[in-house]
């Protein structure tokens, strides 16, 4: 079967957010607890298990899948190397699936044999989200007029099947040990739906109580988020409607998803987190520049009022000269900041009105049509 091209357009954007999501080790933990029969995940000593960094990825059959794979320990201590390889799928292929899982075996198992490990235990695990249903069969079963004796000459291998579309919503959501796990299976389950995307996309981005959001979880919510907004006809509009409740992506977040994403964010998405980080630097450096004046105009302050003082005596000058030499002190700090600062606004956004500036900075408009002056000048 073709793949349509609404498929074959969002393909790189299902790829990117299955593999941020199941590269988490808590949510591909919960999705071994909640998603494998109970013969696989009790032999699994969690105590050890982490991701694999190293990528078998094959085109030999006419396509590349997104794979993420994990190392864990049998609960009996075993020696053995446990390797869980997810492969993500939104369409059901043209060809067996075992030939592209057991190209995956092989590599895997090449790469035990040069590093000198014991061959590994493989399960393969196919995560689908595809319309029609996915009918699993034995390897065999591609084989035409194949005699029942003849079977034993065919590789015998079995893989894990996740098929979403036959997964009830209900039942996705009652899995509530791990939220992440919950909205990124619902959007898989609905992204060949946009009606029932568009319907449940507010709940799919709302977390409940208690809810802490670190670094982690912060660049998966933002991934899940522009997810969403490509596999829909979202409105730039619906978008900022939709994010107005949550922080901004600091800049890691933004190079993050530029990379998984590429040219799939959109165009003004980009432009509103670069000038978000514009406007957050500045701020940063005023708001440094600032402390920096303050005690600079302290210390100047100090030392004049102390001199000031000490001419027309130590009781009145000590007075008079400290609140004399403090405020020019600090008058003098602020102005210099102020004016550092505006010239670097000026030059950072020369598109700015005197006006936006002015208002930006805390300075007055003749102010900054001074400083545009003098940096003209210098120019």
């Amino acid at each position: 079967m073709k793949k349509r091209p609404s498929a074959r357009k969002n393909e790189k954007a299902h790829d990117a957010v299955f593999k941020a999501f199941f590269s988490d080790a808590k949510i591909a933990q919960n999705f071994l607890l909640h998603y494998t029969p109970a013969a696989v995940h009790k032999q699994i000593d969690f105590s050890v298990f982490r991701k694999i960094d190293t990528a078998f990825v094959s085109g030999r059959f006419g396509i590349a899948f997104s794979d993420v794979l994990y190392e864990a320990r049998l609960a009996n201590g075993g020696v053995a190397r446990l390797l869980f390889l997810f492969e993500h799928k939104s369409y059901i292929p043209t060809f067996p699936v075992h030939l592209q899982l057991l190209d995956y075996l092989l590599q895997i198992w090449e790469d035990d044999i040069k590093n000198g490990r014991p061959l590994s235990v493989i399960i393969p695990i196919v995560v689908y989200h595809g319309e029609r249903g996915w009918a699993q069969k034995p390897f065999w079963g591609y084989f035409s007029d194949l005699p029942e004796d003849w079977r034993v000459f065919v590789p015998n291998f079995h893989y894990l099947l996740t098929d979403l579309s036959q997964i009830p919503q209900q039942v996705i959501e009652d899995k509530k040990e791990s939220e992440y796990l919950v909205k990124v299976l619902l959007a898989l389950k609905f992204a060949r739906d946009k009606r029932r995307i568009n319907e449940n996309k507010r709940k799919i981005l709302t977390f409940e109580e208690p809810f802490f959001k670190d670094s982690r979880e912060g660049i998966l919510i933002q991934i899940l988020t522009t997810y969403l907004f490509k596999i829909t006809d979202m409105s730039s509009v619906e978008y900022k409607e939709l994010k107005k409740d949550s922080s901004k992506p600091p800049q890691q977040v933004i190079d993050f998803i530029h990379e998984i994403f590429g040219d799939e964010v959109p165009r003004f998405i980009r432009e509103e987190w670069e000038e978000e980080a514009k406007r957050k630097g500045l701020k940063e450096g005023l708001e440094e520049g600032l402390a920096q004046g303050l005690k600079q105009g302290l210390a100047q302050g100090l030392e004049q009022g102390l001199e000031q003082g000490l001419e027309q005596g130590l009781e009145q000058g000590l007075e008079q000269g400290l609140e004399q030499g403090l405020e020019q002190g600090l008058e003098q700090g602020r102005m210099e900041t102020m004016h550092a600062i505006t010239l670097k606004t000026l030059q950072k956004f020369p598109d700015w009105t005197d006006t936006e500036v002015a208002e930006f900075v805390g300075a007055t408009v003749k102010f900054v049509q001074k400083a545009r002056l003098e940096m003209a000048k210098d120019q």
